[in-house]
């Protein structure tokens, strides 16, 4: 029974070396593999809650993944290898951050591209805007020429100024 566990485990389980090739680094132990494996963790999308990275995830899939991680360092497999072995299952999408390189520079290029067209577009629309300039700036004290718009000023005055019948004191009457 156990041997036959161990053969499926063996068949189902694609060996790493097969993947990636052979390990590039010496193999990590202690607190530089824990620390490794926290940092290398972050970088990791989480398959099942998509949002948030292995090493954030409280999902069972997510701490096994983890768990991996930290066995293929101890291994010597670097960090390319190992996000490697994990697209060969998940794709690319499993890369919190896309790599810079084909299509996806756009990805790193459209935020700095839209950034740049939008000041290009204020930089031309206020060169060429020229500032309006009112022939006619009423006194403190002038009414306008509409005689209901004028009672409302009147009104305003009265209410905001406190000027009997909305004229000041030296506004001739």
């Amino acid at each position: 029974m156990i041997a036959s566990l161990l053969l499926f485990a063996a068949i189902t389980v694609p060996d790493v070396s097969a993947v990636v090739g052979p390990p590039h680094q010496s193999p990590l132990a202690g607190a530089e593999l824990s620390e490794h494996t926290d940092a290398l963790a972050r970088s990791i999308r989480c398959p099942v809650c998509q949002g948030s990275s292995v090493g954030d995830s409280p999902s069972e899939m997510a701490r096994n993944m983890k768990r991996q991680v930290g066995e293929l360092l101890a291994l010597g497999f670097d960090d390319e290898q190992i996000i490697q072995y994990f697209e060969a299952s998940y794709g690319e999408f499993i890369r919190l951050e896309p790599r810079k390189e084909g299509m996806n520079l756009i990805v790193w290029a459209a935020p700095i591209g839209a950034l740049f067209l939008g000041f290009l577009l204020l930089a031309l629309r206020f060169r060429g805007a020229e500032t309006k300039r009112l022939e006619h700036l009423p006194s403190a004290d002038e009414l306008p020429a509409d005689a209901e718009l004028a009672a409302w000023v009147l009104k305003a005055r009265e209410q905001i100024y406190s000027w009997p019948n909305g004229r000041s004191s030296k506004e001739p009457s």
